[in-house]
């Protein structure tokens, strides 16, 4: 029911038909979260982590409303949230899940890239599904919020962009990243102790320098032979990554007090995965014809 199944509609061609339902039926435009997103945050990072635990486990009913002493109109928001939700969803359900399930069910190999999911919720999709293989991809915190600051500050910025009225653009929104990102990466090396051979890490730096490798490493993860069209494809891509210096624009944008505090807040970030702020480039690619 996500808008992005609309927004990029013409990256999911497999589920096309599932798209158009969605377009048909008028189901996209979900806006329930809108309801509770005063008190659970719009964005990670953006509310304490003690008020961040308890939305979780309320909307996982792992707790009931009166349990957590909200007060009744708090409590009156997440019911709202519920009947919204449910609503949207038996609508779903009875025009257009049983065409996405389809598209599904009729391919052996199934991908899916998460952004707002958290490592912690990975746990119980391993240990539910012994063929699941995970990726965790990250990328220099300095990229990614020149990146997020290209966009309207309604889609992704708004967070930092309501911090930054009398200082940096930036620092606030690359803290945001490190702190999510870095407790992601907590979890991930718990999981991998308990999963061995189930999940890789991998840098975005690393994919634009060295993207056969990279893909290789995938298709060893799977164990699955690498398509030759596939490589090609994601050769090329990586390509255009690099002529537009995706991985080190940042280098021109940001100013140096901003980059070394970004550096500070970070630290964890960079410590975690194993690198100095200093040493993440790019290095030229060379593609054998």
């Amino acid at each position: 029911m996500h808008r992005f199944w609309t927004q990029f509609g013409n990256w999911y061609k497999e589920s096309e038909n599932y798209t158009a339902c969605l377009q048909q039926q008028n189901l996209i435009k979900l806006k329930c979260y809108r309801v509770i997103s005063y008190y659970c945050g719009g964005r990670f990072g953006v509310r304490p982590h003690t008020r961040i635990e308890q939305c979780r486990r309320i909307l996982m009913n792992e707790t009931n409303l009166n349990a957590e002493g909200l007060t009744p109109r708090t409590a009156r928001m997440f019911s709202q949230y519920r009947a919204c939700f449910q609503s949207f969803r038996e609508r779903v359900d009875a025009h257009c899940t049983e065409i996405l399930r389809k598209a599904i069910a009729d391919r052996r190999l199934r991908a899916t890239k998460v952004v707002r999911a958290t490592m912690d919720s990975m746990e119980p999709l391993l240990q539910a599904l012994p063929n699941l293989r995970i990726i965790h991809l990250v990328r220099d915190p300095r990229a990614v919020t020149l990146s997020r600051h290209r966009c309207s500050p309604s889609v992704r910025g708004l967070y930092s962009h309501m911090r930054s009225k009398s200082g940096s653009r930036f620092v606030p929104e690359a803290t945001l990243y490190c702190n999510r990102v870095t407790a992601d990466i907590r979890s991930r090396l718990a999981l991998e102790r308990e999963f061995p051979g189930r999940i890789m890490f991998m840098k975005y730096e690393d994919v634009l320098a060295n993207p056969e490798q990279r893909f290789r490493d995938i298709y060893k993860l799977l164990d699955e032979p690498m398509p030759t069209t596939t490589l090609e494809q994601m050769q090329l891509m990586a390509s255009r990554g690099q002529q537009k210096n995706l991985t080190t624009k940042w280098q021109n944008v940001l100013n140096l007090t901003d980059q070394r505090e970004i550096a500070h807040r970070c630290s964890d970030f960079f410590q975690l995965i194993g690198v100095s702020p200093d040493e993440i480039s790019i290095t030229p690619m060379t593609v054998a014809h």
